[in-house]
């Protein structure tokens, strides 16, 4: 099975050594859709089986994913730094996409804001889903790459907290996503008002979930209850 983006430079790939079970990842530079021109699972499916491979990162490997994330995104640095935290058990391991999927081949391709997205969303689902933190009095700054989107969302999830971490607990392409993204609408409405932001909603999503992240991690290190 196959998903991801638009063919465009391969940055970096990793293969397996096992004639019978082959598993790729891959990260490119461009911000295209998730898509399997060849596979069986297209848009929702993919994001779907993109989640879970980020989350299953984030289970393993917890303190180096922080770690890369802890900074303002530098995509240039990201397509460096993003591909080494795709570990090969992933793929294939107890709980991979390979062994949720039954498949023997799996290549995963992706770029970093997508890649980024889903590494955010799994770090929120993980750290504050059961236990959510009142964000604090001062919107945390968002600098970087994407420094526009990333303040559109700290707008969003400060507006409306709850429904945005419902919408990063759902899974992509579920019902719940949907009704999710409604209840969340006057807000992205009322956040936009200013600016004219056009963006797919995996990415919006993405987005989403790194400004609650942000915000959640800014409220715990000044004791926020």
């Amino acid at each position: 099975m196959r998903f991801g983006l638009a063919p465009l430079a391969l940055i970096a790939a990793m293969t397996a050594g096992a004639a019978h079970a082959q598993e790729t990842g891959s990260m490119r530079p461009d911000t295209s859709p998730v898509g399997v021109p060849e596979g069986r699972s297209t848009g929702d499916a993919a994001r779907a089986v993109h989640d879970d491979f980020a989350q299953c990162i984030v289970k393993r490997h917890y303190i180096q994913v922080t770690k890369t994330l802890a900074g303002p995104t530098d995509l240039a640095k990201d397509h460096t730094t993003l591909p080494k935290l795709m570990d090969k058990a992933c793929f294939f391991g107890s709980s991979s996409v390979g062994k949720v999927g039954g498949l023997e081949s799996v290549e995963v391709t992706t770029n970093p804001i997508a890649f980024r997205g889903g590494l955010f969303k799994a770090l929120v689902v993980k750290d504050f889903a059961r236990k959510p933190v009142a964000f604090g009095a001062t919107p945390v700054e968002m600098i970087g790459d994407n420094s526009d989107m990333l303040t559109f969302a700290d707008c969003v999830v400060r507006r409306n907290p709850a429904a945005s971490l419902t919408l990063i607990k759902t899974t992509a392409g579920a019902a719940a996503e949907q009704a999710a993204l409604g209840a969340l609408t006057p807000d992205l409405s009322e956040c936009a008002a200013q600016n004219r932001l056009s963006m797919r909603k995996g990415t919006l999503i993405g987005f989403v979930a790194e400004a609650y992240y942000r915000e959640s991690i800014a409220a715990k290190s000044m004791g926020v209850r």
